[in-house]
């Protein structure tokens, strides 16, 4: 590593000044595979953070599947790749999303966050404290899975949302998630989302096997945020680009991500310099 570079990353990784320190919330939504809707559940619990009057921004880390802004009906003219190349500034790339929300879009087939040079790094790390001065929460839309890129993510994270569905081979990868995550970190807080059940019970039998599971190889209980039910709305929503919280804020589901937003703002502490500490954590997690 040349000089400049080894420069580079000590700022990233240094404490900003007492003064410019901001309160916050950072979580990573993420899941055992793919398909259960992480992204569905990040587009809708942002905006309802949004309707309950939290300033939001989400950050979209999936670089191998980047679909949120495709999601919302959102049409990037930039993203996280020009910022990286020192092309745009992060300002610049930032969407205006539904319900006052923020969006940070990427694009699919990027280099991943956890791999970026320190002038990259750099780049991002200052940008991001910029446009989170005034936000409220960062949500993190992960990959699915227990990459290591991902698992970086989550580790640098105040919190993780897990979401997973009721078939089986979601709970197998959900578990073996929880597992990875614990052997981290046993303190890092979980937080459990079950996403499309037929109903209250299979709800709770699903929670109730990922608990048991949990507990009796890992010694840890979950904490439960609850379901987002099975939804027809939420599928006539996906085909409009919109948010079911948008477009059918009555429906099932738009109502539960509401009854999660109001937990999430009772339950998540707000933490002093969360941004900069999980890019200073993130960093650290590279080394």
């Amino acid at each position: 590593m040349t000089d400049q570079a080894s420069k580079l990353r000590t700022l990233a990784r240094a404490e900003l000044p007492e003064s410019t320190l901001f309160h916050s919330r950072v979580m990573a939504i993420t899941s055992g595979k793919g398909g259960v809707g992480k992204t569905n559940v990040v587009a809708g619990l942002a905006m309802s953070l949004a309707n309950i009057g939290q300033r939001v921004v989400v950050l979209d880390a999936d670089f191998g599947l980047a679909n949120i802004d495709i999601l919302l009906g959102l049409t990037p003219t930039h993203t996280l790749e020009h910022v990286l190349r020192g092309e745009k500034l992060l300002e610049e790339i930032l969407l205006d999303g539904p319900n006052g929300i923020k969006v940070i879009p990427a694009s699919s087939g990027i280099q991943e966050m956890t791999q970026l040079d320190a002038a990259s790094e750099l780049r991002l790390v200052q940008g991001l404290q910029r446009v989170s001065e005034n936000q409220d929460w960062l949500l993190i839309d992960t990959a699915a899975g227990i990459h290591d890129s991902v698992l970086k993510l989550l580790m640098a994270a105040q919190e993780i949302l897990l979401v997973t569905t009721p078939e089986p081979t979601s709970l197998v990868d959900a578990y073996a998630m929880v597992k990875v995550v614990h052997l981290r970190d046993p303190k890092k807080p979980i937080w459990l989302l079950v996403n499309n059940a037929q109903s209250e019970t299979e709800a709770e039998e699903t929670i109730e096997q990922l608990q048991a599971a949990t507990l009796r190889f890992l010694g840890r209980e979950l904490q439960v945020l609850g379901l987002i039910p099975a939804d027809p709305f939420l599928l006539q929503a996906v085909r409009q680009q919109r948010g079911v919280v948008d477009v059918f804020p009555r429906s099932p589901a738009a109502l539960a991500f509401r009854s999660i937003a109001d937990l999430l703002k009772k339950k998540v502490p707000l933490q002093k310099g969360s941004f900069a500490s999980f890019w200073k954590q993130l960093s650290l997690e590279e080394s």
